[in-house]
């Protein structure tokens, strides 16, 4: 098992429930048998964690390039108080 966890900081008037259903959504549109999901964890009122599971190290790097940091981008950074920040650091 790998995994990717990451600290969010979330602008103070951020719509919870909107970015989680955002990773929601992400967890449909991920098409490997060895991506085993994503969650968000509200650790705070500004903060989050993220924790996304993989079967293999080659599912992480693969996945992770190619279909979460675009997504990311478009999806997620517009909720974070952080400019420019990109997911997953590693």
């Amino acid at each position: 098992m790998h995994a990717v966890v990451n600290h969010l900081p979330v602008k103070p008037d951020a719509d919870w429930n909107a970015l989680a259903g955002k990773f929601d959504t992400f967890n449909t549109i991920v098409d490997s048998p060895d991506f085993c999901g994503c969650n968000l964890i509200r650790s705070g009122a500004e903060e989050a964690i993220i924790l996304v599971l993989f079967r293999t190290r080659s599912a992480l790097d693969d996945i992770s390039r190619n279909v979460a940091a675009p997504w990311f981008a478009e999806h997620i950074r517009p909720f974070l108080a952080v400019p420019g920040r990109s997911w997953p650091d590693r």
